[in-house]
């Protein structure tokens, strides 16, 4: 049956469905023609082809007053003004597919980098843009500026405020970073506490305030491991391998964390990227859906401010 369809459809006209839906709509030969803009005798022989591939009567023929579609003729009508709307649609929906934005958007986040909102964000934009994909990866500060200033990165989340011209940045939100230890480990001595970092806290990099906190605060505990993200990080706290610093909001619900009675070193986070660099339609839809969401992040910086 499907080898006849097909044979049915490949050798069917389609151009006699067009005619034979004008005949119906005009209810005359001759109008027909005027609207098709083709002689009379051809529609009459579109007709009576059409006729007879379908090999049914499709009109009667009696004069004007009685010139109407048989019951076949209007079927064939229904489904011929059907296949009208479609064709005519077509050219809003290859505009429409040119248009839509798709890509992958990469966001590069330092890995100390604690943003709970973010998951939601994504849902909600790919809502609005769902051939749009994403890729998240983990960096340092330092890593990630240093691709956004070659251009090999569009879109970094980072707290440095990295003097370089050609990048801006616009603040998303400010993170509190507390000191945490092992829950139920000893609260003897802090001041020689080892200390699990980050790669970035040392001197001149972008969370060496975490470092130069703890000196202030008398903490002169070595640093014995290093970890590149909040995962690592509390994962060595929580074995009891030393103290770290860690986003409150990431650790404040972990029971098996303790907050040390320090104060919480702000460090501001921001959405950076490179001015002269060309980003894609999915990154600048990415930007917009942002600004309209997270007002702060809708005006951008120089680095140097």
């Amino acid at each position: 049956m499907t080898a006849l369809v097909d044979k049915f459809a490949n050798q069917l006209d389609w151009n006699l469905l067009r005619t034979f839906m004008v005949i119906v709509q005009e209810r005359s030969i001759t109008l027909a023609a005027h609207r098709l803009s083709v002689t009379q005798p051809s529609v009459s022989a579109a007709l009576r082809r059409l006729e007879e591939r379908l090999d049914r009567r499709l009109i009667e023929r009696g004069g004007a007053a009685s010139f109407q579609p048989t019951a076949a003729g209007e079927v064939l009508y229904r489904h011929c003004a059907d296949i009208y709307r479609l064709v005519t649609a077509l050219p809003e929906a290859l505009d429409a597919a040119h248009s839509a934005v798709q890509g992958i958007v990469t966001l590069h986040l330092s890995g100390h980098v604690h943003w709970p909102e973010l998951p939601a964000l994504i849902a909600a934009y790919r809502q609005e843009y769902p051939l749009v994909r994403f890729r998240i990866k983990r960096g340092t500060c330092g890593d990630i500026l240093s691709l956004l200033a070659q251009k090999n990165a569009a879109l970094g989340v980072v707290s440095a405020s990295d003097a370089r011209p050609t990048l801006s940045r616009a603040p998303l939100f400010e993170q509190d970073m507390l000191h945490y230890a092992a829950a139920g480990a000893p609260s003897g001595e802090l001041r020689g506490a080892p200390v699990i970092g980050y790669e970035d806290e040392q001197t001149g990099a972008p969370l060496a305030a975490l470092a130069v906190h703890r000196i202030r605060c008398g903490l002169e505990g070595a640093t014995v491991a290093e970890g590149l993200d909040c995962d690592a990080v509390a994962a060595l706290v929580r074995a009891g391998a030393g103290i770290g610093a860690l986003p409150r909001r990431y650790a404040e619900a972990d029971p098996a964390l303790a907050a040390l009675p320090l104060e919480p070193v702000t460090l501001p986070v921001y959405l950076v990227r490179h001015e002269q660099a060309g980003a894609s339609r999915a990154d600048q839809s990415f930007l917009q859906f942002l600004a309209s969401r997270l007002p702060a992040a809708s005006t951008p910086r120089a680095a140097s401010d």
